[in-house]
């Protein structure tokens, strides 16, 4: 949401939908890409349509340390998948049942 272009909140706020349609959008609820007040607004604003989506590569369920993906070196470190050496995340390695758990705590 940003005060000049509201973005998905200006939409799912907006009187130009049907009331019989439902806009459906995915919020990563990992507690890495999203704040928990975001989820809350987004809970809030429009739960109908909300659906819980979750990023984890396949680096989910790898111990920490460095990993070859495909050609790709990526690090797992706190639960998160970086590019190698690096502080890019690439990734997240949180199941879907810890999105879910988060997403209660949040809301």
């Amino acid at each position: 949401f940003h005060h000049r272009d509201p973005g998905l909140v200006g939409l799912l706020t907006s009187d130009q939908i049907p009331p019989s349609r439902t806009i459906h959008y995915g919020i990563i609820a990992d507690g890495i890409h999203t704040h928990p007040a975001a989820l809350r607004i987004a809970h809030k604003t429009h739960p109908e349509g909300l659906v819980l989506v979750t990023d984890a590569i396949s680096a989910l369920g790898l111990q920490e340390g460095i990993h070859r993906l495909g050609q790709l070196d990526i690090e797992v470190r706190g639960g998160r998948a970086y590019i190698a050496n690096t502080d890019t995340l690439c990734g997240s390695t949180t199941e879907m049942s810890q999105c879910v758990r988060f997403f209660k705590q949040a809301t």
